[in-house]
């Protein structure tokens, strides 16, 4: 989740949520594919139409599509491989959701404060990142 959220980051968590948070929201979820705890940016909610393949996908009632907000080339200079996300495992049901991330309150040397919006993709702004 970098730049958002850094490797060791303490963050509280709200786990008395039961529906899936707004768009834009980090949450914290077992992934469907090894039951792991992870954390992701809703971007997509219940009865939401998304982009998948080659083509869309609409979610059901009590799925959401959950990304990273780590770029590739972020994630591989971090010495991550590619972020892992609803690209690649498909939708999330209701029943991984484990919490809302709301505030990051350490550890020194990082911001204190509520999780923001997602940044920009390099040429959001129409600039070619050059």
């Amino acid at each position: 989740m970098l730049p958002t959220i850094a490797p060791g980051d303490w963050l509280l968590v709200d786990p008395t949520v039961r529906h899936w948070p707004r768009r834009g929201a980090v949450v914290l979820f077992r992934e469907p594919e090894s039951d792991g705890l992870a954390i992701k940016r809703v971007v997509g909610g219940p009865e939401d139409t998304v982009p998948f393949a080659e083509g869309f996908l609409h979610l059901a009632a009590d799925e959401a599509w959950l990304l990273s907000d780590a770029t590739e080339e972020l994630a591989a200079a971090a010495g991550f491989g590619s972020p892992i996300d609803s690209r690649r495992y498909g939708p999330v049901s209701i029943g991984g959701l484990v919490g809302r991330a709301w505030f990051r309150y350490g550890p020194p040397g990082r911001p204190i404060g509520r999780l923001g919006p997602a940044p920009d993709p390099p040429g959001a702004d129409g600039s070619t990142g050059a």
